[in-house]
């Protein structure tokens, strides 16, 4: 009974898992992951190889001997988890899944923990292939605290998340809706334009929270790697895409919020202009703490550049599912498409050109989608 259950939660709950968080992970993966195997250096004539290997292991090596490295890798990892918690205990209230209700059970609750934890397992590999990099540095470099301290780290995160599910197995306890829950928001205003951003408050928050690690960790990363291009409107051009990348799920999702709960709203007689201006609030207030980032590092000019560019992105990214639709898959590839083709663009000085260019596209797939509704 144990293996077949294996296979049927990974099944289930792990490859679910993967598929749905894809676009997190590309981002993980872009952001973090490539700079923290390997940061490339740009002019390495006048250095050692020493010294090249330890620039291209700074990030790592910083995560396993600074204690502020360390706060990053240990949050990274949990935040992480927190997310496949959330995930999973989501996905067993599904109508599909409800049979685990009433075979998983029949098994001993050391036997379910054990056959959950390796679920777990699954589903932390991107986290434990990064713990283990670390941990290799760490002991060829003589930092000891780290290899010792991580996988007990990971492991106590992975059984946790075993009995949670376990838990959530065995007392299936449908709990009375919360009627006092987040009662401090009922007296602010929630003009139309601000109603995906409550939703976020209510159900989206680890991953809103996940999405501005994630960008704040890139922006600061971009800065290391080039301390001697702070005044270059090209370096806040790239920082600019690569914040606008990490907030594509949050972009997917304010278009499925659109779709599923504000279908009324297209019979409101809005223009094109002001749909237009009403997206523009939406992801000018998502996007608040990096626009002010960016404002603070750049000054005036180029912060306003890094922030003009960030916004007419994001609204790009978001006008783009009125063409492909909600196919995630094909979203993702257009928008790693579309990431890589700005990023050639920003290095050879179109910076400016990007900001008029994907607001002006922006504008006309929104344009072309309510000419087509109307039609």
């Amino acid at each position: 009974m144990k293996r077949p259950l294996i296979r049927v939660l990974i099944k289930i709950v792990a490859n679910g898992f993967y598929q749905t968080h894809t676009g997190l992970l590309l981002s993980l993966f872009i952001v973090i992951f490539i700079n923290f195997f390997y940061t490339s250096v740009l002019n390495q004539t006048h250095l050692t190889q020493e010294q090249i290997i330890l620039n291209a292991l700074k990030l790592v090596l910083t995560s396993v001997s600074e204690p502020l490295g360390v706060v990053f890798l240990f949050g990274l990892c949990f935040l992480y988890h927190v997310k496949s918690w959330q995930y999973v205990a989501g996905r067993l209230k599904g109508v599909d899944v409800q049979f685990l209700y009433y075979s998983s059970t029949a098994l001993s609750w050391s036997r379910q923990i054990q056959s959950w934890a390796v679920v777990q397992l699954v589903i932390s590999l991107p986290m434990i292939i990064l713990g283990l990099f670390a941990m290799i540095i760490g002991l060829n470099f003589g930092h000891w605290v780290i290899p010792l301290v991580l996988p007990v780290y990971l492991l106590t995160l992975v059984f946790y998340g075993a009995w949670y599910y376990t838990g959530l197995i065995n007392n299936r306890i449908d709990e009375p809706v919360k009627a006092n829950e987040l009662s401090w928001l009922r007296s602010w205003p929630k003009p139309l334009f601000s109603l995906f951003l409550y939703d976020v408050i209510q159900k989206k928050r680890v991953a809103y929270a996940i999405t501005k690690a994630v960008s704040l960790i890139s922006i600061a990363l971009i800065f290391s790697l080039f301390p001697d291009s702070h005044t270059d409107a090209r370096l806040f051009g790239i920082i600019s895409i690569c914040v606008a990348l990490a907030h594509v799920i949050l972009i997917y999702q304010s278009s499925e919020f659109e779709l599923f709960y504000l279908r009324f709203a297209r019979n409101f007689p809005y223009s094109q202009w002001q749909l237009y201006g009403q997206q523009a609030a939406l992801y000018g207030l998502l996007l608040l703490p990096e626009i002010v980032c960016l404002l603070v590092l750049g000054g005036f000019g180029l912060g306003l550049i890094g922030a003009c560019l960030l916004l007419s992105t994001a609204l790009l990214f978001r006008s783009l599912l009125y063409k492909l639709g909600q196919r995630m898959e094909t979203y993702l590839r257009s928008i790693f498409g579309l990431f890589i083709l700005f990023l050639l663009l920003i290095l050879f000085g179109f910076t400016g050109f990007l900001v008029v260019g994907n607001a002006m596209a922006a504008w006309g797939l929104l344009y072309r989608y309510q000419y087509q509704a109307l039609g």
